[in-house]
């Protein structure tokens, strides 16, 4: 049987296998980057290291 980590973005319904997924956050402040991709929300200081956060709704072309 496989387990999944289960979210909504909109109304879509999305699933990741657990094994694939390292840790779940609550939101974080972002700090925006000018001219990035609309997709890039912006960047997030994760315990030192800076990951990139992306908008899943632009990235699957959902309604904002």
């Amino acid at each position: 049987m496989t387990q999944l980590c289960t979210f909504g973005v909109g109304a879509l319904l999305l699933g990741l296998p657990i094994a694939e997924v390292q840790e779940v956050l609550r939101h974080q402040p972002l700090t925006r980057v000018p001219r990035a991709h609309p997709v890039v929300r912006g960047l997030v200081n994760l315990r030192g290291q800076i990951l990139a956060a992306l908008d899943l709704r632009r990235r699957l072309q959902l309604p904002d």
